[in-house]
């Protein structure tokens, strides 16, 4: 199984993970949560991801989650990531349909859950309007997208 490491601006990653708290009336197992203070030195910021990670990895690799692609704790996981000797990949724009997928997902490998999280980040953002199904707007994706009428996560 797929440890998961939350990486974000703090405390946007223990508020994320308080969020699945109120959903599933628990935290699973096998996640971590490094939140980044605006004066954290990058290499303490890099040890204390790379800890989390060998914390949650269980044999299959870890999937790092972070909330802003190019920002200092994107930037830091990826640093992190270096020389762990296990698989690991990074998800950027983390949220939490995206996260509900990494839960339900991480039986499969690094590079299928990778792409089912991106897909379940896509798909869980909406626009409300008049039509159905729940008043949401069209799905314009081609008929062949997997992403077409998945208005559920």
């Amino acid at each position: 199984m797929l440890g998961l490491v939350l990486v974000g601006h703090a405390p946007l990653g223990q508020a994320t993970v308080d969020v699945m708290n109120h959903i599933l009336g628990q935290v699973p197992t096998g996640i971590a949560v490094v939140d980044v203070g605006a004066d954290d030195a990058l290499e303490y910021t890099v040890l204390r991801i790379q800890q989390a990670a060998k914390d949650v990895q269980e044999g299959d690799g870890v999937v790092f989650l972070t909330d802003l692609f190019g920002a200092t704790p994107s930037n830091a996981a990826v640093k992190a990531s270096d020389g762990l000797g296990f698989p690991s990949v990074l998800v950027a724009g983390c949220s939490v349909p995206m996260l509900i997928r990494a839960l339900s997902y991480r039986s499969l490998p690094i590079h299928d859950v990778a792409e089912k999280l991106v897909m379940g980040g896509r798909n869980g953002i909406v626009s409300t309007g008049p039509t159905t199904p729940q008043r949401q707007t069209n799905n314009p994706a081609p008929h062949h997208d997997s992403a077409r009428d998945h208005h559920q996560q």
